[in-house]
């Protein structure tokens, strides 16, 4: 398998899982902390952005909240590419805490510069989104792994 399918395939299944853990903290917390939902949230109350129909199923939130996860382990691979090949605990760790400081910091930034952000508990959302970033890095290295390597280095 080459591995620009495997960064794909693993960003999809990192992405996945990490949605599924921001739902059950939602759900839990009674707050809105889905990542998608809070992009068509985003768009839907920007003044130059169309209107979105349905902010929990709108391809347009989904699409980017997955293309991000393929996005992020694009950067994995580029940058930490001994984590992928020979992931410990503590790299696989590291790698969630870094990519959820960036995530922390761009939604801060999206929320900071948008003129109507969506409401929820910041403090929550930013400590279930750092946690979630880990849960992706956890998910999303295991699958890179279990597809196996390739001898050639083919994007």
């Amino acid at each position: 398998m080459k591995t620009a399918e495997k960064i794909i395939i693993a960003g999809i299944v990192g992405t996945t899982v990490m949605t599924l853990y921001s739902y059950l903290k939602a759900k839990k917390e009674k707050q809105e902390y889905v990542e998608p939902v809070l992009i068509n949230k985003l768009v839907d109350k920007s003044r130059n952005l169309p209107e979105v129909e349905d902010n929990d199923s709108h391809p347009l939130g989904w699409g980017l909240h997955y293309a991000t996860g393929i996005a992020f382990m694009a950067a994995y691979y580029l940058l930490w590419k001994k984590v992928l090949k020979k992931p410990t605990l503590s790299r696989i760790t590291i790698t969630g805490v870094t990519s959820g400081i960036v995530g922390i910091a761009v939604w801060k930034l999206l929320f900071t510069q948008h003129d109507n952000p969506p409401h929820n508990y910041r403090y929550g959302y930013y400590k279930q989104l750092l946690i979630a970033h880990i849960v992706f890095s956890f998910a999303g290295i295991a699958t890179y792994k279990a597809l196996g390597h390739s001898q050639k280095s083919v994007s």
